[in-house]
């Protein structure tokens, strides 16, 4: 009988012999092939020349019934992990300080952008198998517990915000678990906090997507980047300036409705070009 084991593959179990050995492949050809090359088949041929096609799921844990586990199925608890939903990231290359925004990876160093400031975050990220797991709470609350290693991968502290483009709105998201991305991060977070204490009520800043850098002993003395959030103007939750008042509607205003303008649209630069 060829039975099925989770953990090791397929295993023959000859007849009543109880003789077995195991085989990792899963076509059935190849496992007859692979049984004809032991050194037990001149033996065992003698008594069972041709597998038995019969499958059992040996040690596979039976937890529910099929109808439980629809019902546990339908009332699962577990959310779906997505990234950003709607938004663009936003990542700067640390070798050029190259600002890249999107799959496109579009060149948007020097561009401002409006932070939202209540979606500032800390947490960890951990990066395995090519592929990060973030934990994130906001920045009122304590630091979560690091999340345990995955083999020889460890998670390292990470900052979170998300903001819009200044000139046409785009949504976009920064996540960095860098030393130099945290610093940039909580750099910016400190001067929202004193801009906040010196009694300001427009709290999101406006910045300016710069960089600075530093001779890396690491990489042969070579320059390596670090994002800097240059704050250019202060605004409210809607992206109305600081000192400025916004724009109204006249009441009883009549007459011809002027044209309504077409929304900006940016001068794209993809990294190639900006290169």
């Amino acid at each position: 009988m060829l039975r099925y084991n989770i953990k090791n593959g397929y295993q023959w179990q000859f007849g009543a012999l109880h003789e077995s050995c195991w085989f990792t492949v899963e076509d059935q050809d190849e496992i007859l092939d692979a049984y004809r090359t032991t050194a037990d088949y001149a033996y065992l041929s003698e008594t069972e020349t041709e597998p038995n096609w019969s499958y059992e799921m040996s040690n596979f844990p039976t937890v529910v019934n099929p109808a439980d586990l629809a019902t546990q199925l339908d009332n699962s608890q577990v959310a779906e992990t997505t990234g950003h939903a709607g938004m663009s990231f936003l990542k700067m290359d640390f070798e050029s300080g190259t600002w890249l925004l999107g799959q496109d990876a579009e060149d948007v160093t020097d561009e401002e952008i409006l932070v939202n400031t209540a979606s500032i975050q800390h947490g960890w990220i951990l990066w395995s198998g090519g592929r990060p797991q973030k934990s994130f709470v906001g920045f009122s609350q304590t630091l979560p517990l690091a999340p345990e290693p995955i083999g020889e991968d460890y998670p390292n502290e990470a900052r979170s915000f998300q903001g819009a483009l200044v000139d046409d709105g785009e949504m976009l998201a920064f996540d960095t678990n860098s030393y130099g991305g945290r610093k940039g991060v909580d750099v910016l977070l400190g001067k929202i906090k004193a801009h906040s204490a010196a009694g300001h009520h427009h709290l999101y800043p406006r910045v300016k997507l710069i960089s600075e850098s530093y001779a890396n002993s690491k990489r042969g003395g070579k320059l390596t980047y670090n994002p800097v959030f240059e704050v250019v103007a202060w605004c409210d939750q809607d992206g109305v300036e600081e000192g400025k008042v916004p724009e109204q509607i006249e009441a009883g205003t009549t007459g011809t409705e002027p044209p309504t303008e077409e929304p900006k649209k940016r001068q794209r630069r993809s990294r190639s070009a900006a290169a």
